[in-house]
């Protein structure tokens, strides 16, 4: 980003108080100011989970930094307008505000979170080191709430030759195509359309949104879907006006033994290679698809990319994965908080040999209108594969009640070596067996 606050201003067509600042990178949270930084602060007004951070000015903060306001100026230097996401989407949309030589990357899908982080590792130089995301529920990535300003963020912050790949939001309706429109990515990676946040969007909406994103894609972009994206979209298709995208195929086979073990083949029309992933990595079979495929698409050289994909996926999995002394291999998949990504993270579990298979089912955060038949969809999908789910909110035939999560620990690691649990979704009781889990593994909560 290159501006000053009064070209931000001028730009905008808003109010400028105090004087002119350069401005090099655009803020939401106030505990990552610095000084000397020339950093914008970016106040929001709207309520929880992010709530009006513009109180926050009514103290010093508003003259360690200028600022975006949707209020009125508290002093220091400030940019008004009547919405921030709005001023922010605009600088973004600027030449000044976004990325030379870089390409740009958009993600669509479950944990594409993971993906995204497999995308910078497979498209970035041979020889840069990857910076991994942590694990475990959505806040320890992004602050709740802050979903809409992460593609003008994420343009407005980038700093370097390295890719940069961007989760496209798709809280609400309109939300991925818009975030798509402005980041006009060179390469597209759709890895599958599976019932995200159904409250706002409904089944039929995830895949009529991935439609209009892929249309609007320019000429030159690559896009790479999983073959089943590929079929989703072909079969509601009426003409032939987008490109023929660039599939992948994934499969995961696992090897019992002293040594158990795992690996993803990924396959496309540019062949196929394997990916080791151990026993416990097989959760991560389409965000590798995709890393690959998109990889294979731009030319990249596969045996390379292989070799660190592999690396990053083993480390990811690594820092989901609890060993409990008395025997049992908890998953935290506290990161899956919809019905789909639940949906997709049983398939993965389903599919790992144990003796015995158990989900920890917190809250969805797809909305109320989600919380009785889906649920009892996941029920119906986890008693088929045999798996017993304890729920923090009971829906469904299927469920036992998550009531006390001191007891549901003991018990669950009571089953002893061979069993295999797994922790996805939200709320407290769900964030106090992760919590107690944690401890019981060693590992730092």
């Amino acid at each position: 980003m290159r501006f000053s606050t009064l070209e931000i201003a001028e730009l905008l067509g808003t109010g400028h108080h105090g004087p002119s600042l350069p401005v090099e990178q655009a803020v939401i949270d106030p505990a990552t100011l610095e000084p000397d930084r020339n950093q914008l602060f970016v106040a929001s007004a709207h309520p929880p989970p992010l709530g009006d951070t513009s109180q926050l000015l009514f103290g010093n903060l508003a003259d360690r930094a200028p600022y975006l306001t949707e209020r009125s100026w508290m002093g220091g230097t400030a940019i008004s307008g009547p919405s921030t996401e709005t001023m922010l989407r605009t600088m973004a949309s600027d030449e000044r505000g976004r990325p030379d030589g870089c390409a740009r990357v958009g993600v669509l899908g479950g944990a594409a979170w993971a993906t995204a982080a497999l995308l910078r590792v497979a498209l970035g130089a041979p020889t840069a080191a990857f910076d991994l995301p942590p694990t475990g529920p959505p806040g320890r990535r992004e602050i709740p709430g802050t979903e809409r300003f992460r593609t003008p963020l994420a343009l407005l912050n980038h700093d370097g030759d390295e890719p940069l790949v961007v989760e496209l939001n798709r809280r609400h309706r309109g939300c991925s195509v818009a975030d798509g429109a402005l980041l006009a990515p060179n390469i597209m990676v759709v890895t599958d359309l599976g019932d995200h946040h159904l409250a706002t969007l409904g089944t039929p909406r995830v895949t009529a949104e991935a439609d209009s994103l892929i249309r609007q894609l320019g000429a030159d972009t690559a896009l790479v879907v999983s073959e089943a994206v590929a079929e989703t979209l072909s079969d509601g298709a009426d003409d032939d006006e987008t490109a023929a995208p660039a599939t992948f195929r994934v499969a995961t086979t696992h090897t019992q033994g002293p040594t158990p073990g795992g690996e993803v083949r990924v396959s496309g029309a540019w062949g196929s290679l394997e990916v080791e992933v151990g026993p416990d990595g097989g959760w991560l079979g389409l965000p590798i698809g995709g890393a690959i495929a998109a990889a294979a698409a731009t030319g990249r050289n596969l045996d390379e990319v292989r070799e660190r994909v592999a690396s990053a996926a083993r480390a990811l999995t690594d820092s989901i994965v609890m060993n409990l002394p008395e025997g049992p291999v908890v998953w935290d998949r506290s990161d899956a908080t919809s019905v789909g990504e639940v949906s997709v993270a049983l398939e993965a579990l389903a599919a790992r040999p144990a003796q015995a298979r158990f989900l920890v089912l917190g809250a969805m955060d797809d909305g109320p209108t989600a919380t009785g038949r889906q649920h009892a969809r996941l029920a119906q999908q986890a008693t088929k594969a045999g798996i017993v789910v304890r729920s923090a909110d009971a829906w469904g035939a299927g469920f036992e009640y998550l009531e006390h999560p001191r007891q549901a620990v003991d018990d669950l690691a009571a089953t002893g070596p061979g069993a295999v649990v797994m922790l996805t979704g939200t709320s407290s009781d769900l964030l106090s067996v992760r919590h107690r889990f944690l401890a019981r593994a060693g590992r730092a909560t």
